[in-house]
């Protein structure tokens, strides 16, 4: 939807699911919150995320973000379609194929496709899921924003750069390109000018799309069952795992890091994680999750997220980072 400020918005609900004979209906109340915290965790820690916010529709309440693209020049195409144009037998869809979403794949179709850069990316994310427990990261929750660009203003980026000095034969080069694009225009202005003329920008997408985190699933009876008990609360967190597959098999999330701190990633692995460690506040947390619902209105009072479930999101990311920090001991 459009905003009065003419920009372009998604909302998005908390996922609801309709019983049937076989199987009981689900309703993931507090999952669109799960994306909210998210988004502010994940910020504190130095993590590039999309923004969300709370929103409503009518009497339905959930989280809204802003659009990540200009549509008019830019596109976001999402991590299947490298997977796809570097393998074009995957096919998501096949359940059989569900154990090729690897990290390994994912690494060859970036290199393949030269955003080899972009791995670090996907490290962040991988560490940023083990902190909130996201077991959804599919092919189609990271993506890169492609931006069509004409040739004389990337120039005019060179030229405007302090890091970058312009020689003699540089400024003849963008001398003769200048007067190609001012020539093709002058013959017709209202002509689309040739692609030849554009390059395509590329960025790695924020992080979005993580509301399957937090304990999202957890009805009201389970999550009092678990404050019980620390050692139900290990378990819990024990049993996530990562939708990213390593050796075709499901990993937990901290099994993938381990892995990823073994393999030619582990430097950048530690990299993050220390700036993870580094940057994460306990109290700046609790502030996060036990005000994130403070602006609601009383007609959506429901919504609000109860002290305990609140209590128990606290403990599994306190409970997550120790065991981030504790891979990494076991690296030194």
């Amino acid at each position: 939807m459009q905003g009065p400020d003419g920009k372009f918005y998604y909302f998005k609900r908390s996922q609801y699911k309709e019983a049937t004979e076989l199987k009981p209906g689900k309703d993931y109340k507090y999952e669109f919150w799960s994306e909210i915290i998210a988004y502010e965790l994940g910020t504190s820690l130095g993590f590039n995320m999309l923004r969300y916010d709370i929103a409503v529709d009518g009497e339905i309440m959930g989280c809204i973000s802003e659009s990540m693209i200009n549509s008019e020049n830019q596109e976001l195409v999402e991590g299947v379609k490298y997977l796809q144009a570097f393998s074009p037998k995957y096919e998501p869809a096949n359940k059989e194929h569900q154990n090729w979403y690897t990290f390994d794949l994912i690494e060859r179709a970036l290199k393949s496709a030269n955003l080899e850069e972009n791995l670090n990316n996907i490290l962040e994310i991988i560490v940023f899921d083990s902190l909130i427990g996201n077991g959804d990261r599919h092919q189609e929750n990271w993506a890169v924003i492609t931006k069509q660009k004409l040739i004389t203003d990337v120039i005019e980026e060179i030229e405007q750069s302090k890091e970058v000095k312009v020689g003699k034969i540089l400024k003849w080069l963008f001398k003769i390109i200048r007067e190609a694009v001012n020539s093709k225009r002058k013959k017709d202005s209202s002509a689309p000018l040739p692609k030849s003329y554009y390059v395509i920008d590329k960025s790695f997408a924020p992080i979005y799309d993580s509301g399957s985190s937090l304990g999202r699933e957890l009805v009201d009876e389970k999550v009092d069952l678990i404050l019980t008990s620390e050692e139900l609360l290990l378990q819990y967190i024990s049993r996530g795992t990562s939708e990213i597959h390593w050796d075709s098999k499901k990993p937990t999330h901290f099994e993938l890091i381990r892995n990823l701190l073994k393999s030619r990633y582990g430097k950048e692995m530690i990299a993050i994680i220390e700036r993870v460690i580094k940057s994460f506040d306990v109290a700046r947390l609790e502030e996060i999750v036990k005000t994130i619902d403070k602006d609601v209105p009383e007609s959506h009072k429901r919504y609000k997220i109860p002290d305990n479930r609140k209590l128990l999101i606290i403990k599994m990311i306190n409970l997550r980072f120790e065991k981030l920090r504790e891979l990494i001991h076991e690296r030194v």
